[in-house]
């Protein structure tokens, strides 16, 4: 297990067993999707589906206790990385490394896993950047979230020199509804928003681009974020 440090958290970053048979995502989400469009109906939180799917949360109850074909209302959620989203009277909130999880039975279903941030990039039509400074050590910080072409979402920090893999639910409720809000996007945009940084950072500049970036995000990159040339090859 490797533990990513980060400030204020311990994020566990699960490396599953080779020979773990990954269950069909596809074919989970066909089921789940009456599911969650009730989640999403009852917290009457329009990017919730969104939000499930994209960061391939799975209903606690469905998992790990006694399955059923009637469509419930699941009120509790978790990630790959060993986080969870809960409901309690409409509102929803994120628990972080949440120990009543069994990491042991967590398996991997991203068909993504074990490639290079660089291809990912290649394979994802979208990307948030929060690009600042360390608080502690003053280096570069970097948080990349990728909407892959399969519509899942994978995230990325970069602290102490290396590109580590993170859970999505590290950007933050209102950061996934921005995504949400702007799937389709063609262009780059520049946000402030300084109360939902994922990381601990100051300085910080947050964007939203379309994959490949165009002409405009690529003159910021080159002459802002040299660090990151490397994951988009010639722009």
């Amino acid at each position: 297990m490797t533990m990513i440090m980060v400030p204020g958290w311990i994020l566990p970053c699960w490396m599953l067993i080779d020979n773990m048979k990954s269950p069909s995502i596809d074919a989970l989400y066909a089921w789940l999707n009456k599911h969650i469009l009730l989640v999403q109906s009852y917290t009457e939180i329009q990017e919730l589906f969104f939000i499930i799917k994209s960061c391939r949360l799975k209903p606690y109850d469905y998992v790990f206790n006694e399955k059923t074909g009637k469509t419930i209302l699941y009120r509790w959620w978790f990630d790959e990385f060993g986080n969870s989203l809960k409901l309690k009277n409409k509102k929803i909130s994120i628990v972080y490394n949440d120990l009543a999880l069994d990491r042991r039975k967590i398996i991997c279903t991203d068909l993504y896993y074990n490639l290079s941030l660089d291809r990912i990039i290649k394979m994802s039509k979208l990307m948030y950047l929060c690009a600042g400074r360390d608080e502690d050590l003053n280096q570069e910080s970097f948080f990349i979230t990728l909407l892959g072409l399969d519509n899942y979402l994978r995230s990325y920090m970069y602290l102490y020199g290396e590109w580590q893999p993170v859970s999505s639910l590290l950007l933050g409720i209102k950061n996934l509804q921005l995504l949400a809000r702007h799937t389709d996007i063609q262009y780059f945009r520049n946000f402030s928003n300084r109360k939902n940084w994922p990381t601990p950072c100051y300085k910080a500049q947050e964007y939203v681009s379309c994959l490949p970036v165009g002409p405009s995000f690529s003159e910021i990159i080159k002459k802002e974020y040299e660090t990151l040339l490397p994951l988009f090859g010639k722009i």
